[in-house]
């Protein structure tokens, strides 16, 4: 595992760079955790199965393009913002691609933040505040019904791990 503090410092590094309102300490927290949940920090390729999920977040990268199709084409500051935050090339925004954001999720912690803060950016509640909050959220929103994960699961590994 991932020393914990630097993996803390990346994100709150990676989320200032996107701007204030993407850096709260409940954003920070929640990404924190989500990456504990995923992987602990130590896988970066989904294990089992068809490795299609990517990074510490696992992220598969269908959703990066869905996330870059269907949100961040209607907010060109915010696709701009995370594109440097990222620190990458904007055609990689402008024409995405799964086999690019493959790569990407695999290798670049800086987008694996990105797009796991605008993930949860597309939704259309508040930032849960405290670890249970969390995990339901996570469960809601991010490992979705058809996840193999629990709100029970998310709790045990972040006290646990965290």
């Amino acid at each position: 595992m991932l020393d914990k503090k630097q993996v803390r410092n990346v994100i709150n590094d990676v989320l200032q760079k996107m701007g204030e309102k993407y850096a709260s300490k409940e954003a920070i927290e929640l990404v924190y955790n989500t990456g504990l949940v995923e992987s602990k920090y130590v896988y970066l390729m989904q294990k089992g199965g068809n490795n299609v999920a990517r990074g510490f977040w696992q992220i598969e990268p269908w959703t990066s393009v869905d996330a870059i199709n269907n949100y961040l084409a209607y907010r060109p500051d915010l696709m701009k913002t995370v594109a440097k935050a990222a620190n990458l090339d904007w055609k990689y925004f402008t024409d995405p691609n799964e086999d690019d954001w493959r790569f990407i999720l695999t290798t670049n912690i800086a987008a694996q933040i990105a797009m796991c803060r605008v993930h949860y950016r597309r939704v259309p509640k508040k930032l849960p505040k405290t670890l249970d909050e969390q995990a339901n959220y996570w469960k809601d929103f991010y490992n979705t019904a058809k996840g193999a994960g629990t709100p029970e699961k998310f709790v045990e590994m972040v006290k646990k791990y965290g």
